[in-house]
């Protein structure tokens, strides 16, 4: 596994596919028989890893096992427009737009916009929910009509 240490991106070598499917295995067996996991050193020693670091090591590996590239990112750090649009799976300038119609909070250090993760993540989420609730409109609508959908 190849890690850049400034963006905390996690992407497995082709050669480990097999090492992390085995791994996301292993993981869902403990969850499911023991629902808590340790750590086992070199020593012998063993360590019971918390459930909420146990969680997360079951994400990333789910997520790698399925070639997916992962970001751990830290709630409080502050992301550039670029980064911002990344998370969001939009472009940079429609990003923009966003920031500047008040959608998303924002602030700017010099020239450079700046956008708190948790406030693109409030978006992310408060969008899914609106598409959920469009999604749902939707289908009760197809289904009203006269050889509407059913």
């Amino acid at each position: 596994m190849t890690t850049a240490a400034t963006d905390n991106l996690l992407r497995a070598t082709p050669d480990e596919g097999d090492a992390l499917e085995a791994l996301r295995h292993q993981i869902d067996e403990i969850v499911r028989e023991h629902r808590a996991a340790r750590l086992v050193g070199p020593d012998g020693e063993t360590l019971e890893i918390p459930a909420s670091a146990f969680h997360a090591l079951q994400l990333v590996v789910q997520g790698m096992a399925r070639g997916q590239t992962m970001t751990l990112v830290p709630h409080g750090k502050e992301l550039t427009t670029q980064e911002a649009a990344d998370l969001l799976h939009v472009s940079r300038p429609h990003l923009v737009k966003l920031l500047q119609d008040g959608t998303i909070p924002y602030y700017k250090v010099g020239t450079h916009r700046r956008v708190r993760i948790q406030d693109a993540l409030d978006y992310r989420a408060q969008r899914a929910v609106t598409r959920r609730q469009k999604l749902d409109e939707l289908t009760e609508l197809s289904e009203e009509l006269e050889g509407g959908y059913r």
